[in-house]
């Protein structure tokens, strides 16, 4: 089964994974699990550079597949997928950038 179609059903079968609040948590969960991973941090075990960096690829590759799958799949979308500008300002404000720090002035 490739990512795309691991993630499609995870959509189907968890709605809550279709909204981008929670998005986060259940890439986090796959990644883990994929990377044989979860047990360990579980247990709090300590992580070597190699399993965060292999945990941080996998990651990524499963954003980008939730990011496909809703994109191609409107019944897959959360009901705050129409937000996503609104939320990354939000993240941003809650970060401490400036409103306008992407405005390039004129020279």
């Amino acid at each position: 089964m490739t990512l795309y179609e691991e993630v499609q059903n995870k959509l189907k079968n968890f709605p809550d994974f279709r909204e981008r609040k929670f998005r986060g948590k259940y890439l986090t969960i796959l990644a883990l699990r994929a990377t044989r991973l979860e047990q360990r941090f579980k247990d709090k075990a300590i992580l070597s550079l190699e399993e965060l960096s292999t945990f941080a690829i996998k990651y990524d590759s499963y954003r980008h597949a939730w990011g496909d799958v809703t994109r191609e799949c409107k019944e897959l979308r959360g009901t705050d997928y129409d937000d996503k500008e609104i939320l990354e300002q939000e993240k941003l404000l809650e970060m401490g950038y400036e409103p306008t720090y992407n405005v390039k002035l004129p020279i």
